[in-house]
């Protein structure tokens, strides 16, 4: 089952992400590609669902392979689901009304925004042992997002782009920015602690035994 659950949400997260590029891509009137392939991979959406597409895909069909240990490790699965969750809420709460997604955009939006977390999440309750996840999770888990904050605030400072509006410097202002930023970081670490403290709940209630991973 979960060899077969792996498969299709992988399928199906590299079509969505094949797809929102195609969408860009095909447009009558495109944007420099390069210019903007930089851009479609500094959206947090984006880079979460590809980690959550190759999370699905290396420990199924490279199990043994350093990346394929790495992505099967529950401590990276946890901070995964952290994200792509984040994704789902901000996009839903902040986001979803800002625009009005037609045709093939609608299809893309709801796989990226929904279906996908909605999938990882699923494999996360379902596959990922009960009791595995160590607290160091709450920590690990903030290394993407510095590095992700720290890429997107030094990309819009040479060329004045910015992927959402909560992190537009020249709007809002630097300081206004970080504390935007330090939000994020608590409500993603609350939603680590959450995610870890289940799993260990979990473990608890179904008697797991094993010594929980501290990688």
């Amino acid at each position: 089952m979960k060899m077969l659950w792996r498969v299709i949400a992988a399928a199906t997260g590299f079509f969505a992400l094949g797809l929102q590029y195609y969408i860009i891509a095909a447009d009558p009137d495109p944007p420099d590609l390069v210019i903007w392939t930089i851009n479609f991979f500094s959206f947090f959406t984006i880079l979460s669902n590809s980690l959550a597409a190759l999370a699905m895909t290396l420990p199924a069909v490279a199990p043994q392979s350093g990346l394929g240990r790495f992505f099967d490790r529950p401590w990276v699965r946890t901070a995964i689901a952290a994200y792509i969750v984040i994704v789902a809420v901000i996009y839903f709460l902040v986001l979803r009304n800002a625009w009005d997604p037609q045709g093939l955009a609608l299809v893309a939006d709801v796989l990226l925004h929904y279906a996908i977390p909605t999938m990882f999440v699923t494999d996360w309750l379902l596959f990922v042992p009960k009791g595995s996840v160590p607290w160091s999770t709450v920590w690990k888990a903030l290394v993407f997002p510095l590095i992700y904050i720290g890429w997107t605030l030094g990309h819009g400072a040479q060329t004045g782009w910015y992927p959402y509006p909560f992190v537009n410097v020249t709007e809002l202002g630097l300081k206004q920015v970080l504390l935007n930023s330090a939000g994020l970081f608590g409500v993603l670490m609350a939603l680590t602690v959450a995610l870890t403290g289940c799993n260990r709940l979990l473990g608890l209630v179904f008697g797991w035994r094993g010594a929980v991973a501290s990688s």
